[in-house]
């Protein structure tokens, strides 16, 4: 029977039935083997049939699977009765190795190879074509035994030899070797590891689900009284917002209407007076539909057209200043009262002091005054 028949069908059901659970090699890993190896050498080289031999490789992985590897073997053979030597055989070749994993391990796989090199025959060298498919299983973390079986095939051989004559014989023009080998191989570099299945007990599994019950209500307890009270927080915010609302409207009307106050016989606009107007741009700037009334003021002394014309030039004088500091003019109406409408009725200078001033009323918008943000 004709094993060699039998172990590339055998390999290649193996890297078809591999199992789901299978590890690949990490790519940067580099191998590192030799082998002794059994020819068959083909009837042409005028040799028995049967050679034998060793060699190395070394090979670097590319991707998780693929491959790139480097070898070199030599055989040698007993002479048939018509040659006058051995055969002595080196083989130098380069491979592209597909790794198909199987088992747990990482570097465990079916190896399916491409490969072309040189053959040097009796001194001759020829182009190789070599197929082959291995199998690479780890005995440890990096150490391997890897089988393979190559064909070395020779499309185009150009080999002589001497016969024992003294002639020279020639071999066909193309023809065939194979190779069964057997080695070590060590495998360096970051392997992935696969950590071993731990048989669960049914015992174990029933309290691991009890345990994940009482988790899951626990959590949905604590998400519930979460929700809760994210909801309470919420109301309590909301409650703040509109308590403050309700303080700031007062306090942003009573800001518009805050008076200005002026020096004696004068409508310049002095420092204090200046920061109060300057208090109320905000508040005029986020409600453009506002309208105000700018009505001046003075005290008592001086003739009722003399202090009508200084109230005026006071009112005035605020609604210049707001609108250089951008307030649409058309927003503002001035009127002057004159003493008409003094707030003290004293004759002291502090009771005039009161008297000198702008009053702002609000004539449109008063309502609703939104908060500059």
């Amino acid at each position: 029977m004709n094993v060699r028949r039998f172990v590339a069908p055998a390999l290649l059901g193996i890297a078809l039935i591999h199992p789901s659970r299978a590890v690949a090699q990490r790519a940067g890993a580099v191998e590192l083997g030799g082998f002794l190896q059994l020819d068959r050498l083909h009837a042409s080289l005028l040799t028995k049939r049967i050679g034998g031999g060793a060699g190395g490789r070394a090979g670097v992985f590319i991707w998780d699977r693929w491959q790139l590897e480097g070898e070199a073997s030599y055989s040698q053979s007993d002479p048939e009765p018509s040659r006058v030597s051995k055969a002595q055989i080196n083989y130098f070749v380069g491979r592209l190795n597909y790794n198909v994993p199987w088992g747990a391990m990482a570097g465990n796989a079916v190896i399916l190879s491409a490969g072309a090199g040189q053959s040097h025959i009796d001194r001759q060298s020829d182009l190789v074509l070599s197929p082959a498919i291995g199998l690479r299983a780890m005995l440890a973390n990096a150490l391997a035994i890897r089988f393979d079986v190559a064909s070395m095939i020779v499309p185009n051989a150009k080999r002589q030899f001497v016969s024992p004559g003294g002639g020279v014989g020639t071999t066909s023009k193309s023809y065939a070797n194979y190779q069964a080998r057997a080695g070590l191989s060590l495998l360096l570099g970051a392997a992935r590891k696969v950590e071993p299945v731990v048989p669960i007990r049914e015992a174990v599994v029933v309290d691991n689900r009890e345990a994940e019950l009482a988790r899951a209500r626990r959590d949905s307890i604590d998400r519930a009284n979460r929700l809760r009270q994210d909801s309470i927080d919420a109301a309590n915010r909301a409650r703040a917002a509109r308590a403050a609302a309700a303080r700031a409207i007062p306090d942003a009307r009573s800001l518009i209407n805050a008076p200005i106050y002026f020096d004696y016989d004068q409508s310049e606009i002095r420092g204090d007076a200046r920061d109060a107007l300057d208090a109320k741009l905000p508040l005029l700037r986020a409600n453009p539909a506002m309208r105000i009334r700018i009505e001046g003021n003075t005290d008592a002394r001086g003739s009722n057209e003399y202090n009508i014309a200084l109230g005026l030039r006071r009112a005035n004088a605020a609604r210049r200043y707001l609108v250089a500091q951008g307030i649409d003019n058309t927003r503002f109406d001035v009127v002057s009262y004159g003493e008409e409408r003094s707030v003290d009725q004293g004759t002291t200078e502090a009771a005039y002091a009161k008297n000198r001033r702008d009053d702002f009323v609000i004539t449109i918008g008063g309502d609703d005054i939104r908060l500059p943000l």
